[in-house]
């Protein structure tokens, strides 16, 4: 369990830093207006954005999510399954690692919906631009 703990921190470490890095670039191309004449400027910052920064972190953080996924329902399964069978009496079988990797991966989660957002945003924006 450790070592998927660390697989998925450090992947997720990956995502989030180029999150960080990229947010403000990823942001500021969502607000951009649709001018009247001369979309070819902003046209180039949103698919900037989009296709270099924001798609392919979006799909990282996804499959990152993914991957880990199917273990996550395990250890959720499992606890919900002590929890019915052994109530509170059950908190002695708590295990911190676990519980970590189910963070690690529920954060995963909220930054990929966020990410997929901020794509979805991009592409609207994008269609506004060309059409």
């Amino acid at each position: 369990m450790s070592d998927a703990l660390s697989a998925a921190s450090l992947l997720m470490a990956v995502v989030a830093i180029l999150y960080g890095a990229w947010y403000q670039e990823i942001n500021q191309a969502t607000a951009l207006t649709v001018p009247t004449h001369d979309r070819h400027a902003p046209l180039g910052v949103v698919e900037a954005a989009l296709f270099a920064r924001c798609l392919p972190l979006a799909g990282m953080a996804v499959m990152v999510v993914l991957v880990f996924l199917p273990m996550l329902v395990e250890i959720v399964w499992h606890a919900l399954g002590v929890a019915r069978a052994r109530g509170l009496g059950g908190y002695v079988l708590y295990d911190s690692v676990r519980m970590a990797f189910c963070l690690v991966v529920v954060v995963g989660a909220g930054i990929a919906g966020h990410l997929c957002r901020m794509t979805w945003v991009l592409v609207r924006l994008r269609g506004r631009l060309k059409g």
